[in-house]
């Protein structure tokens, strides 16, 4: 299949996700509404629990629901999404398929090859064995990648990080690698910040943290920090945005440590965009076990909020000297030194607002994202990169 199989108009490409929230999605949304602009047919199929299919049906892009879920432990409901995909895409009749993260990529990839041969695309957002894996998972991940990798026409990587894991573990050819750099909006303009956010603020500095509560994300370091850095700093206030699985557990250990109590802490729920909230914080901290191209980060720096971050994935990639501090991944100490450090010196932090702004004008807008991303598109459905 090509640009000419169906005759007239744009290609008609569907794009693919598991994670129903937090920055695949976000990704995946702001490609998907990007395309459009451009006169692209898309289509999407998502989860049952997307956190973006209200503001896809607002753009008019459909979206189908399929039974993807996180992790390999329901075989069963991993053969009926199998089955869903390949069934959409034959009788869609979609020019290429762009499947994101793990699970998509490992159905969506056959399910286009069995339905018709079609072109897949495969971004990854972080390799499944990278990160807090045994040694058997890990191994059982990278046979499988390098296995799809046979089928798969194009691998996008979002950082020179990730490319480099690629390259390592053999996975794809070298010529189907792409690194394309994930992208954001300029930070939005406002009547102001969420309310309960206004209300946290002191006379001090607000740090602050938007995510999931995932394990890859490690609130807990920040949370172990906090204590630290409130008793150095005792003018800021300490904020973590957002919701997940293990809000439970981190609400339990904020307990533990004494946090709830002080009115300088607070949990608050996310509701997009993060922008809103960037708005209200002068230091955004990203406290990862590993990472592929958080766009977090990305959002920190459109809006001028300089960051602390670990020191994983493509983070430095995006984190310069000139926009914030890295730190080494599972530290509370070296997390808290860099946001005290940081919180001493606001002509400091004035700087590094500028700088951010700056980088992210330079290098991470999404319409680059978007642009270069359908330049692979037609690339591959040139068969120029097909394997």
């Amino acid at each position: 299949m090509g640009i000419l199989s169906r005759g007239v108009g744009m290609p008609h490409v569907l794009i693919a996700f598991e994670p129903p929230d937090g920055g695949v999605a976000e990704h995946v949304l702001e490609l998907a509404l990007g395309l459009s602009d451009r006169g692209w047919q898309v289509e999407i199929a998502a989860p049952a629990a997307t956190t973006i299919d209200s503001r896809l049906s607002r753009a008019r892009i459909r979206v189908h629901r399929v039974e993807l879920e996180r992790g390999f432990g329901r075989p069963w409901t991993d053969a009926r999404a199998f089955r869903q995909l390949r069934a959409l895409i034959r009788e869609g009749r979609f020019d290429l398929v762009h499947c994101h993260a793990a699970k998509a990529g490992a159905l969506g990839r056959p399910a286009a090859r069995l339905a018709g041969d079609v072109p897949a695309v495969y971004t990854p957002h972080c390799f499944g064995f990278v990160g807090e894996v045994g040694a058997l998972g890990r191994a059982a991940v990278r046979t499988a990648e390098r296995a799809l990798g046979r089928i798969t026409d194009a691998l996008v990587c979002v950082s020179d990080a990730e490319l480099r894991i690629a390259d390592a573990n053999r996975i794809a050819d070298p010529d189907q690698r792409w690194r394309i750099y994930n992208g954001t909006r300029p930070c939005e303009e406002g009547d102001g910040v969420p309310e309960a956010l206004s209300r946290v603020r002191g006379d001090g500095a607000v740090v602050g943290t938007i995510a999931v509560f995932r394990r890859q994300k490690r609130i807990d370091v920040l949370l172990d920090a906090a204590p630290r850095v409130l008793a150095e700093a005792p003018g800021c206030s300490i904020v973590v945005i957002g919701e997940g699985p293990l809000g439970e557990s981190l609400h339990a250990r904020a307990d533990a440590l004494g946090l709830t109590a002080d009115e300088r802490f607070k949990f608050l729920p996310f509701a997009p965009p993060s922008t809103a909230y960037l708005r209200g914080l002068d230091l955004f901290v990203l406290p990862s076990s590993w990472e592929g191209f958080p766009i977090s980060i990305l959002e920190a720096l459109a809006c001028g909020v300089p960051q602390v971050a670990t020191s994983v994935g493509g983070t430095p990639e995006a984190v310069s000297d000139e926009t914030g501090i890295l730190v080494p991944p599972r530290s509370p100490e070296r997390l808290a030194d860099a946001i005290i450090t940081l919180l001493r010196d606001p002509a400091r932090r004035e700087a590094m607002g500028r700088a951010s702004r700056a980088r992210f004008e330079a290098s991470f807008r999404v319409d680059r994202m978007v642009d270069e991303t359908a330049d692979l598109y037609r690339a591959v459905l040139a068969g120029s990169v097909r394997g």
